[in-house]
């Protein structure tokens, strides 16, 4: 069975294949209504819970739980495996006909902020997928999201594994992706995602979908391109990047490691290749007082037509940007507190050697995530033999491919 779920995505001040296995027909298809924002920016705010000034993306979907309840804008997070609801929205979670306690807590951090309170045992569902039995936490506490209230939670979906410690107790927990699967709710632990651009107007195009136990094949041209995971880095959707060429010029050799971030509005290059762009524009500067802080700026007396392409890599794949993809749309400016008439970039820098995948890198793609690898190696702890008696599975858990 296939389940796709739309997801709403605004811009505030201001968030991959299969194994062996054929991919399953669509049975059934549910939406959730979205809406796109720009939420003011909170630049020289004095809140401490204000953990950025630089803007993020929010994306957004509705979670069912708790007694009949419908927690809308819950922020769905690729970086983090743990579902939390209420604590911060005027709407706190309440036990309903199918919870059931499970007399401990959650306690989960982000960066510079987090959540924490009771975790149950209770019915989910999230667009028209349900989980019968799914811990979800009733925060009581948050801290950090100042920047895009409201919101109403976080549901995780990074590979099965990655929450150790969160729930109090328990060395992991199920995810939510992990739990359809294990209920018979999907017939493969993967899920494919299209993130919608944003147009011009900061509003995005159409709405965002996640396919929950396959692919949209409807939304890509061509086939899957599978990418393993790096090795030792368990907790995040990641791979090896191939290539990084700008101006036809071969900025970045790969290997370079890639995270997708749904998070993140930012293309963040590898530090050396963004400073190469940099230096190789004359009059080229760093964004230093708007929302973009950090990011590239370029004079004004360019052309986006006169600007060369960025193209990176990605095994057999070349994701190509033009100009008019790597530069602010005009009609933002004021919204990201910017107030001259220099082209402004959602380039950034990421670290050495690095990317960090974020919307305006997968607007451009089609990613496919696979949760089938790491919910083997759970089992390891008591099938040791498993995985080595079944010499097909392999460690792939990216997938890319282009869109139609």
């Amino acid at each position: 069975m296939l389940l796709q779920l739309r997801f709403k995505h605004s811009l505030p001040c201001i968030l991959l294949g299969l194994l062996g296995a054929e991919q399953a027909a669509a049975v059934g298809t549910f939406k959730v209504p979205f809406k796109s924002s720009i939420v003011p920016s909170k630049l020289g705010s004095d809140d401490p819970s204000t953990s950025t000034q630089n803007p993020g993306l929010k994306v957004v979907t509705s979670v069912h739980a708790g007694d009949d309840q419908t927690f809308s804008d819950v922020l769905i997070d690729t970086g983090s495996g743990i579902l939390w609801v209420g604590g911060q929205a005027s709407e706190s979670y309440t036990p309903g006909p199918y919870t059931r306690p499970l007399n401990t807590s959650f306690s989960i951090g982000y960066g510079t902020g987090g959540a924490s309170g009771t975790a149950y045992l209770d019915r989910v569902t999230v667009g028209g997928a349900t989980v019968s039995s799914q811990i979800i936490g009733a925060a009581n506490f948050t801290e950090g999201f100042t920047l895009i209230e409201p919101i109403n939670g976080i549901l995780g979906l990074s590979p099965p594994g990655s929450n150790k410690g969160e729930v109090i107790g328990y060395n992991t927990t199920p995810t939510f992706v992990e739990n359809l699967y294990s209920e018979g709710v999907i017939d493969n632990p993967i899920w494919g995602m299209y993130v919608a651009p944003l147009g011009e107007d900061g509003v995005a195009e159409g709405s965002g979908e996640i396919t929950f136990g396959g692919v949209d094949e409807s939304r890509i041209t061509g086939e899957v391109v599978w990418l393993d995971n790096v090795p030792d880095d368990t907790k995040y959707y990641n791979c090896n990047a191939s290539s990084l060429y700008w101006n036809n010029e071969l900025l970045a050799p790969g290997p370079l490691y890639a995270q997708t971030d749904v998070g993140v509005l930012f293309l963040e290059l590898p530090t050396y290749a963004f400073f190469s762009i940099y230096d190789s524009i004359p009059g080229a500067t760093i964004d230093s007082y708007s929302a973009l802080e950090g990011s590239l700026v370029l004079p004004n007396n360019l052309t986006l037509d006169s600007l060369p392409d960025l193209i990176i890599g990605v095994a057999s794949l070349n994701f190509t940007f033009p100009a008019s993809k790597y530069a602010v749309p005009r009609n933002l400016y004021s919204a990201l507190n910017i107030t001259d008439d220099a082209i402004h970039t959602w380039l950034g820098p990421n670290g050495i050697g690095s990317f960090a995948f974020g919307q305006k890198f997968l607007e451009n793609a089609y990613t496919v995530y696979d949760c089938t690898y790491a919910i083997l190696e759970k089992l390891t702890f008591s099938l040791t033999r498993l995985l080595s008696t079944n010499s097909s599975v392999e460690s792939r858990k990216l997938g890319f491919a282009n869109l139609a």
